[in-house]
């Protein structure tokens, strides 16, 4: 049993010594790999590992520790380490650590090879040494890529691809990608290409450095990436047609009336991506007692892989976040898991798209991949009703060419809208600043980074939910705070446009309000008490976390025009 034990742990590929280490993390337990391998190559001068920064360059000392999964160690060792294994040994000799093979029999077979079978080939390879990169979601889409891409390159001989031949490719991925594009009518050499020829582009260029360096391969030409840049036109539809704004009456009686209005309302009122709304689980709904009574937020900790699958590796490592929830919104989604767990008891981890059949509840990955699809066909079409596109219509700012921009804001009528008009909301109305709305969307703030372990306290949830609570938002106007000054009060919690106090009986109290800007006015209404003013001149320089908002005045439409007559 020793020397199989051995025999598990180190292994010798292409020349190069490996050691693996096995552990099983708690956090894949359940999984169907529940296995990490840990490889390392060895240096055969020291006989340590090599570190991460001789093999990525970067500044950690730390062994390499290239992560395999599978289901047990056999699994890893008879399925995944050599490929692993190869991987590594690319990253080697793209950093100089080992000497690459004379390339001159490798070009010989590569003569007149086909791209396209060479591409196909190297698919395991490429995706290999990419995966780091990429998340799950981008890898599948870009798996998806990549076999559109390797039809493209058939008929192309790897040694005849120069600079006019590569330019050629290049256009015709776009105007492919251009038969099917929902959003653009032309193309032309230079201009910004569809969606998805954005990723073959990228793919292809990728591809063509992989294969020359990692294979050897004799390409002539030396690949660049497409340099665009979006048409006029384009710019225009972006800012005047990207439905970024939704009209708030008709989100409003659609998130509260209707056959979809809780997954319509998650997505409004929460700012969701739908892989996370459909990735949901009923203990992501959670409950904080304020001084203002019950209050809910969200956490999104996963999402639903295109398989139907829940898996707790979001989109990016921001995406895991809490989100405030409108109390109302909050109540009724409580009140929809109390009613089913009556019915069929605990149902805290399970998804919140899943569907109650007599005495069972059924979340299955085919059942939550058809509900995600049966929401993401729904929501557009609730949403591209004719009083709503009337009314975006109504509102735009410039008219320069009504065909394409009615095409354009059909398009772009998504249920990824609700999305984005929750940012608009967000910086329009919430008075966050705009760290805690990259926190709130998921997105990395790169100019206030912080360390993705970090935590929110008791107080930071009450403080979020609060803020949200004071807010105005689809489901209600801002609230008040309300304090019973039976104790102390310092502050508000949260800045608040409304407070009402409730005083004890024969009660004195000294209330001092501080105006934060200097535009405010401040108002006060009393019944059978007597109130004094006291003005005081001081410089202040308050610490104000929160953005502070135009007027309608200074931001709203004075004028409508034609833009090109």
């Amino acid at each position: 049993m020793k020397n199989c034990k051995e025999s598990l742990h180190d292994f010798e590929y292409q020349g190069v010594s490996f050691h693996i280490l096995y552990i099983y993390p708690s956090n894949i337990k359940n999984t169907d790999t529940p296995c990490l391998g840990r490889i390392n190559p060895i240096d055969p001068a020291t006989a340590k590992a090599y570190t991460k920064q001789q093999i990525y360059g970067n500044k950690s000392d730390a062994p390499l520790n290239f992560q395999v999964r599978g289901k047990d160690k056999l699994d890893i060792w008879n399925h995944k380490k050599n490929l692993a294994a190869a991987s590594i040994i690319a990253l080697m000799k793209q950093n100089g650590l080992i000497q690459s093979e004379s390339t001159t029999d490798l070009n010989n077979d590569y003569i007149n090879a086909d791209l396209s079978v060479l591409a196909k080939n190297f698919q395991g390879m490429f995706f290999m040494l990419h995966r780091s990169e990429w998340g799950l979601r981008t890898m599948a889409e870009y798996t998806r890529q990549y076999e559109v891409l390797v039809a493209e390159l058939s008929g192309i001989q790897a040694n005849l691809l120069d600079g006019e031949k590569y330019r050629d490719l290049q256009e015709t991925i776009c105007y492919n990608a251009l038969k099917t594009a929902r959003k653009v009518d032309n193309w032309s050499y230079g201009d910004e290409p569809p969606a998805s020829a954005r990723k073959r582009l990228s793919l292809l260029y990728e591809l063509i450095q992989d294969l020359k360096q990692v294979e050897g391969v004799s390409i002539p030409v030396i690949p660049t990436r497409y340099n665009s840049k979006p048409s006029r036109q384009q710019l225009l539809l972006d800012r005047i047609d990207s439905a970024r704004s939704l009209p708030y009456d008709f989100l409003h009686t659609a998130c509260v009336t209707g056959a979809i209005q809780g997954q319509l309302g998650i997505l409004a009122d929460g700012g969701l991506r739908i892989s996370e709304l459909a990735g949901l689980l009923f203990s992501c709904l959670h409950a904080i007692d304020t001084s203002q009574g019950t209050l809910y937020y969200i956490e999104i900790n996963g999402q639903l892989t295109p398989s139907g699958k829940r898996t707790e590796i979001t989109k990016t490592a921001a995406s895991y976040r809490i989100v405030p929830l409108s109390p109302e919104l909050g109540e009724e989604l409580n009140r929809q898991r109390q009613q089913l767990e009556e019915q069929l008891g605990d149902l805290a981890f399970r998804l919140m798209c899943g569907q109650a059949s007599c005495d069972e509840y059924i979340d299955t990955p085919a059942q939550a991949a058809a509900w995600q699809k049966k929401v993401g066909e729904q929501i557009p079409e609730l949403l591209r009703s004719t009083s709503l596109i009337d009314a975006m219509v109504s509102e735009r700012a410039y008219v320069f060419n009504l065909d394409v921009q009615n095409k354009y804001l059909f398009s772009m009528i998504t249920c990824h809208a609700l999305r984005r008009n929750y940012c608009t909301w967000l910086y329009c109305y919430s008075g966050l600043c705009t760290s805690e709305i990259y926190r709130l969307m998921g997105h990395s703030d790169k100019t206030h980074p912080k360390s993705s372990s970090e935590g929110l306290t008791d107080t930071d949830l009450r403080r979020i939910c609060l803020q949200n609570y004071v807010s105005h938002t689809l489901y209600h106007t801002p609230g008040s705070l309300t304090y019973s000054l039976s104790s102390t009060i310092r502050s508000t919690e949260v800045p608040a446009c409304n407070v009402n106090l409730i005083l004890p009986p024969k009660a004195t109290i000294n209330l001092i309000l501080e105006d934060t800007e200097p535009a405010n006015k401040i108002h006060y209404s009393a019944e059978g008490i007597l109130v004094e003013d006291a003005h005081q001149e001081k410089t202040r320089n308050p610490q104000y976390d929160y953005s502070l908002l135009a007027s309608d005045e200074v931001w709203s439409i004075k004028d409508k025009h034609k833009l090109l007559d």
